[in-house]
C-alpha cells in the first residue's frame, strides 16, 4: 500500500463520488478498504461542513439535502470498514442522485 493510492478529494461532487464508488467496487484487500475509509471521512468533512453552512444560512432545503448525503457517506463508510465495499459504492450512488451540490 502506497500513500499514492489515497485519492485526493477536493468536494464531493458527483464526479468525486463516481469515482470513489468505482475505487471501492475495485478495492478487496484490508489494506485498500483502509485507504477508501481515509477518503469517505474526507468526503464526509466537505459534506459535514457545508450542512454547518446552510444550517447557518437557514437553507432548510439544502440542509435536509446535504444531511441525506451524510447519512449515505457514513452509512458507505460503516460498510467498507466492514468488508462490504460493493454496498459501500452503492450507498455513493444514491448520494449523487441528491440535491444541492458543492
Amino acid at each position: 500500500m502506497e500513500l499514492i493510492d489515497l485519492a485526493v478529494i477536493p468536494d464531493f461532487s458527483n464526479d468525486v463520488l463516481l469515482a470513489l464508488a468505482e475505487r471501492l467496487e475495485n478495492s478487496h484487500s484490508f489494506q485498500e478498504l483502509i485507504l477508501r475509509e481515509v477518503e469517505l471521512d474526507e468526503v464526509y468533512r466537505r459534506v459535514d461542513s457545508a450542512a454547518s453552512y446552510a444550517e447557518g444560512k437557514e437553507d432548510r432545503q439544502s440542509v435536509a439535502a446535504l444531511q441525506q448525503v451524510r447519512a449515505l457517506v457514513f452509512a458507505a463508510h460503516d460498510l467498507a470498514r466492514d468488508g462490504e465495499p460493493l454496498k459501500a459504492a452503492q450507498k455513493l450512488r444514491e448520494a449523487m442522485s441528491l440535491e444541492p451540490r458543492e
